[in-house]
């Protein structure tokens, strides 16, 4: 039985698509500034062996890591898309936008009185701990 060929793709592929992309851009601009573009001839590609050697082989690593990356994500399971909650069953009323429900409203008296009644409360408790602790 023949075994199957494993394809190693590192975790940062993304990465180094990125990187080889800009450097085949820098050094396209290089190319771009040499003297054959200059001149209009490609007699003087000696004088820009150094961009040219550099976009050849930039562009074959670019290929080479695209060419993973396609088949990184070719290869990797479809995204898990979540069954709807039960919450998406729930039937809400029919409500005007931003409409609250109909509660009263403590008068400013019901609220002091309130306030007042918590803190004798946490005061309360205060001195109960204060004393089971002495």
């Amino acid at each position: 039985m023949a075994k199957a060929a494993e394809i190693k793709i590192a975790d940062d592929i993304e990465y180094r698509v990125i990187g080889n992309a800009v450097g085949l851009l820098i050094s396209s601009a290089g190319l771009l500034a040499g003297e054959m573009v200059r001149q209009r001839s490609t007699d003087y590609w000696m004088e820009d062996i150094v961009p040219l050697v550099l976009c050849l082989w930039l562009a074959y690593r670019l290929f080479r890591n695209f060419l993973s990356t396609m088949l990184l994500y070719q290869n990797m399971a479809p995204p898990v898309q979540h069954a709807r909650s039960a919450a998406s069953s729930i039937q809400g009323e029919r409500v005007v936008a931003g409409q609250l429900p109909h509660k009263p409203l403590m008068s400013s008296e019901k609220v002091v009185e309130q306030v007042a009644k918590r803190i004798e409360a946490q005061k309360n408790e205060k001195i109960k701990k204060n004393a089971a602790n002495n």
